[in-house]
């Protein structure tokens, strides 16, 4: 796709601002708060669904699926405690089930709670309290399919609370589980960089540029702030 169109954008852009800045300044912001916002095409079509999920939840208190379907939704419309009402109630008909917990983990990471989030995630790639090894590939949890995503966020977890070698191996894992990745290589090095290993970090930082050279043009366009930051450095 030919993106010259974005110079004209930007000239007319500025010659708005210059009769507008207050409107330019609004945009602006919204744009510098967009990872906090909600997709507004998500929003609406989740809007329209959450209700019709709350009342299937009302009818059928055993219903596991409407309750998970419910936490996705508050999760996208960035409401993390509101999802995890919902997903604490159909974990507690089934412990077992690794979607659940993965977004169980995304939304006790939202509200920093570290610990019970790195436990979530661990619970989503198959370890349970008091196993030594994870039941990956047990009945439905066969289906799971974010153990990247899952190894990531307890990666994040792990930063926090400043458990750096334990964060390194998550982020190894992560990146094994999905080598179109970029996050997890530019975070492997900040790891490696804040326990003194220099010449690991620059190892990782070299994996993620040259994943970032082999991606599509539509996974890179996706993942363009992290390739950003891999040349960086």
């Amino acid at each position: 796709m030919n993106y010259y169109w974005t110079y004209y954008a930007l000239t007319f852009f500025l010659a708005y601002a210059a009769r507008n800045p207050l409107v330019c300044v609004i945009a602006l912001g919204i744009y510098a708060l967009k990872p906090w916002l909600p997709d507004p095409v998500v929003l609406l079509g989740t809007l329209s669904r959450v209700g019709a999920l709350r009342k299937q939840a009302s009818l059928n208190a055993a219903n596991i699926t409407v309750r998970r379907d419910l936490g996705r939704a508050y999760l996208d419309l960035r409401r993390p405690r509101k999802a995890l009402s919902y997903l604490d109630e159909a974990r507690a008909r089934d412990p077992r089930d690794q979607d659940i917990a993965y977004l169980r983990g995304v939304a006790l990471l939202s509200i920093r709670e570290n610990e019970a989030a790195l436990q979530a995630f661990g619970e989503a790639v198959g370890v349970h309290a008091g196993e030594e090894e994870a039941s990956v590939g047990e009945g439905e949890g066969a289906l799971f399919s974010r153990y990247a995503e899952a190894y990531l966020g307890a990666a994040c977890a792990l930063e926090r609370l400043d458990r750096m070698p334990q964060a390194e191996e998550a982020l190894s894992a992560s990146a094994s589980f999905n080598s179109s990745l970029i996050e997890p290589l530019v975070r492997l090095a900040r790891v490696r960089r804040a326990q003194g290993n220099t010449d690991g970090a620059r190892d990782a930082l070299k994996d993620a540029r040259r994943t970032f050279g082999e991606l599509p043009g539509f996974m890179r366009r996706r993942q363009l702030g992290w390739g950003v930051r891999a040349y960086l450095g």
